[in-house]
């Protein structure tokens, strides 16, 4: 049995080919639950590279298994009519050991926010899935 190692990977056999459709998460429809699952709420990570580095380090499945992930490339400001709304958001596909296919995040690496996990994963060091709802709770990039 191989096990996933590696929190970052370009390697295809670590990182399923990208999907038509991103993966549907269970209790993705609660409230809160499309928090990095939809370019209209990314995850904030800021520092541009560098910060899109630190939070995969950080993130992990609900078991604390590391995540593998892949850059798909920018969300929704390419093609002949840019959105400029989503203009710097990129597209990432993300999986860990025992999720059955990988799913889509959405991560503004341009502006930074207080960083959460989205719904189905968690952050290294937080103890719950839910919005932080202390400073001490919050992770800053």
């Amino acid at each position: 049995m191989m096990a996933l190692s590696a929190c970052a990977s370009s390697n295809p056999a670590v990182v399923r080919a990208p999907l038509e459709e991103a993966s549907p998460v269970v209790g993705l429809q609660e409230e809160g639950g499309t928090y990095g699952y939809r370019a209209e709420d990314p995850v904030r990570v800021g520092w541009g590279n560098p910060g899109v580095m630190a939070f995969f380090e950080l993130l992990r499945g609900p078991q604390g298994q590391r995540v593998a992930w892949k850059r798909l490339g920018p969300c929704c400001d390419t093609g002949p009519t840019p959105s400029l709304e989503y203009a710097g958001l990129e597209v990432f596909e993300v999986g860990y050991e025992g999720l059955e296919l990988p799913v889509r995040l959405f991560i503004d690496p341009n502006h930074g926010a207080a960083i959460r996990a989205p719904r189905g994963f968690t952050i290294e060091g937080l103890t719950s899935r839910e919005t932080p709802t202390t400073p001490s709770d919050v992770i800053e990039l």
